[in-house]
């Protein structure tokens, strides 16, 4: 039984809890997957927060979404999370086809809005795992979080592993017992304890550390750690309007103190995920959650290991998305919705493209890019 029960379901009687089926026998190796082949220049799009609800116009939002997909043209397609908001079984089975149809294959970490729709997480996580090009994997153990593996793109003719794509579940929680509003949370400590064994055996398998990005849905602390060091970062501008925050208050008054506004939607405690990753070679740290931004920059460990930190594109127009800003010395009279682009190099180094494609009839393409990260 999964250990992420929502706070309504632990007030069930412990007979009903002693009933469920204990976990099987799972092994590090049962988390990752060694399907998909590595190729230099590997093109990995993330799309995140596409929010399908019961009042999306799927043929619109589908048109849109391949429209990226198509500019991209990516090798494999990670999804950060909030794909569904209020859904009905109809519209999360039209977006999951939408996706399995353009032929790529995908993996997706959930978000804080997945669940709220009128199907179970079980029915949700069935429905992806079973679908055409999915690479998804949910294991039946006792780590925190549904959506925690790791995609190995493994070099054809050495047979090892040239990059680590790890997927974790940043986590969601119901406010009340209802179960009807999921808010947010944040990675475990035990997922951080997973995350260091599954890192550790593919640097034994593979006889080196081998270089990954990580991907999930709520941002970490070093985004505003980052952000307060260097608001202009290497990509990207903070545009959230609210500043509602779980940080603590010892974090928000160096906001205060910079003249800084606090625009971004952290988990409630510095997990330590960003360290660990750092250690275990992962280059790159990639989110969602808040629409409006789409900032990136570097920061860097205690020991002085670094590594980018960034939001990737909010994929297309449902619930809020923020027109562009001439904040950063440039004209940007578009809109921030599209997608984020990886190219990945042997040399353990990437590339990375934000793509804002336009929802018209001409789709018009702005890009803003970083090399060699």
């Amino acid at each position: 039984m999964k250990t992420h029960l929502s706070r309504a379901v632990l007030l069930l009687p412990l007979v009903f809890l002693s009933s469920c089926a204990a976990p099987k026998s799972v092994q590090i190796s049962d988390y990752i997957d060694t399907d998909v082949a590595f190729k230099e220049n590997f093109r990995l799009l993330q799309l995140t927060d596409i929010h399908w609800s019961v009042n999306t116009d799927p043929i619109k939002q589908g048109a849109y979404l391949s429209k990226v997909v198509e500019i991209t043209n990516p090798d494999f397609i990670m999804i950060t999370g909030d794909l569904l908001l209020g859904a009905t079984t109809s519209t999360a089975e039209t977006l999951i086809n939408t996706i399995s149809g353009w032929n790529k294959p995908f993996g997706i970490t959930w978000g804080n809005h997945d669940r709220e729709g009128e199907y179970s997480p079980t029915w949700l996580s069935n429905l992806v795992s079973n679908a055409k090009n999915s690479h998804y994997h949910e294991l039946n153990d006792d780590v925190f979080g549904r959506s925690n593996y790791v995609i190995s793109l493994m070099n054809k003719t050495t047979g090892k592993a040239a990059w680590n794509i790890y997927s974790i579940d940043s986590n969601s929680y119901p406010a009340s017992s209802t179960g009807l509003y999921y808010d947010y949370d944040v990675i475990h400590d035990d997922q951080v304890d997973w995350f260091n064994k599954v890192a550790d055996y593919s640097a034994t398998q593979n006889g080196y550390t081998v270089p990954g990005l990580a991907y999930f849905h709520i941002p970490l602390w070093q985004w505003m750690y980052s952000y307060l060091q260097n608001q202009k970062g290497l990509m990207g501008e903070i545009l959230e309007s609210s500043t509602y925050s779980m940080a603590p208050t010892e974090l928000k008054q160096k906001f205060v103190a910079a003249g800084l506004p606090l625009k971004f939607w952290p988990g409630y405690k510095d997990t330590h995920f960003f360290d660990a990753g750092v250690s275990k070679g992962v280059k790159g740290f990639f989110c969602g959650h808040d629409h409006s931004n789409d900032w990136g920059g570097t920061y860097s460990t205690t020991s002085g290991q670094s590594a980018y930190v960034g939001y990737g594109v909010k994929s297309g127009t449902e619930l809020y998305y923020t027109h562009g800003s001439n904040t950063r010395g440039y004209l940007r009279d578009y809109d921030i919705i599209g997608g984020s682009l990886s190219t990945l190099h042997g040399d353990g180094t990437f590339d990375l493209t934000h793509y804002y494609v336009q929802n018209d009839a001409a789709y018009t393409t702005y890009t803003e890019e970083v090399s060699a990260l």
